[in-house]
């Protein structure tokens, strides 16, 4: 059986090559599926890195207090029991103020965003640390991270000392808040929010004019605890759990991503088309065999059924090379580094490829539904021959 099944589908004997029909589907099927897994995997993997970027400065759950209606109802005091509040039910992580201000080196004087953190000692940007965290602060001044779009600004490296001037507090036209800081080290993240900001303990003084205070949360805030929050604290709240800083990024990667999938399904559609093309042509080229068998007591479902067995063979098959050759693929990014010749990590973020089981799964059931498609047309015309017709060559 699977002796004529190769013979009648895959191989020509006559021409003892590989039928164009088996060759040309099972082609498109594996560049489009390879072309889903390429996709997928460089999204997941820039997606990632990005998140767990973002994440570690503006977590995924935050709260913002504008202290101008906040304190207008409620007082300093309220505030901190707010904040024992989250630490108690382990959802604090950490609270910062951010202001633009002025930065120099006593040379070269510009403009950075600058947060004030308030637990700036368990502040550990380690993954994203530009050198070793080697800098010794001789001065015992207050240590600051610096981003690195600044740190080239200001032609500053780790050690080295900056001053910071908060702007809006000048008692006159000449005086102003400001203090030196030790550059304990330069932040490197890609993401131009945070590699042109300063990051400094809390400073009551320098950020005395300011309005928002964020909350970063470690987890969602779960209903009971929300009606909490509201009913005590109810003017000058807000909790940020589906309008992040950089929803609109997050969003567009994974337009990206639906973009690329539609793409390498539209490959396979193709090849279902063309399979349902090649399988009528074998229908009506092979009518009179078709007849014979049915003649001899061959049931007509079987010769219907070889037809979605052979699409099912196929799209299965093209599914596993597209697989086998992405993992050629993914073994060299991991020993070699292949991507970081495509996306440059001093511009781009370097990140792995990724490529959970997940969507493999959804790739290859798409594959087979797309192309069983094809064989409905077929089915339908062979369901449809009548075998004395079909006998004699007649459609």
């Amino acid at each position: 059986m699977i002796k004529y099944f190769f013979k009648y589908y895959i191989y020509n004997g006559a021409s003892k090559f590989i039928r164009s029909s088996f060759i040309l589907p099972l082609l498109t099927i594996i560049i489009g599926c390879f072309v889903m897994m390429m996709s997928f995997s460089i999204m997941e993997g820039f997606s990632n890195e990005v998140s767990k970027t973002i994440y570690f400065f503006d977590k995924e759950h935050s709260i913002t207090i504008n202290k101008k209606i906040f304190f207008n109802k409620n007082s300093k005091n309220d505030l901190d029991s707010l904040i024992y509040f989250l630490i108690q039910k382990k959802y604090f992580f950490n609270a910062y103020e951010d202001r633009v201000m002025f930065i120099d080196n006593n040379i070269h004087k510009t403009t950075a965003r600058v947060y004030g953190v308030t637990n700036f000692d368990s502040f550990k940007a380690i993954p994203f640390l530009l050198n070793p965290d080697t800098s010794i602060n001789k001065k015992y001044l207050s240590d600051c991270y610096l981003g690195y779009n600044q740190s080239i600004n200001l032609n500053i490296e780790s050690g080295e000392i900056i001053n910071i001037s908060s702007v809006l507090d000048f008692q006159n036209l000449n005086t102003f808040p400001s203090d030196y800081f030790h550059v304990k080290n330069v932040i490197k993240t890609n993401i131009p929010r945070y590699d042109d900001s300063v990051f400094i303990k809390f400073d009551s003084l320098l950020f005395s004019k300011n309005i928002f205070l964020n909350i970063n949360l470690n987890k969602k805030i779960n209903e009971d605890d929300l009606a909490v929050i509201n009913a005590t604290f109810d003017k000058g709240i807000l909790y940020n759990k589906d309008n992040h800083l950089f929803s609109d990024l997050i969003y567009a990667i994974n337009y990206e991503k639906l973009f690329y999938t539609f793409f390498g399904l539209f490959i396979i559609l193709i090849s279902s088309i063309m399979l349902m093309g090649f399988n009528i042509s074998s229908i009506v080229r092979n009518i009179s065999s078709i007849g014979l068998l049915e003649a001899i007591g061959l049931k007509k479902i079987y010769i219907i059924f070889s037809y979605f067995i052979y699409a099912i063979f196929i799209a299965t098959l093209g599914f596993f090379i597209s697989l086998f050759v992405f993992n050629i693929l993914l073994f060299t990014d991991t020993n070699y580094h292949l991507m970081d010749y495509i996306f440059d990590p001093s511009v781009y973020f370097h990140f792995d490829l990724r490529l959970s089981n997940d969507v493999l799964i959804k790739i290859f059931l798409l594959d087979i539904v797309l192309i069983s498609l094809s064989t409905l047309y077929p089915i339908y015309k062979i369901s449809k021959l009548d075998i004395i017709d079909s006998i004699k060559n007649r459609v």
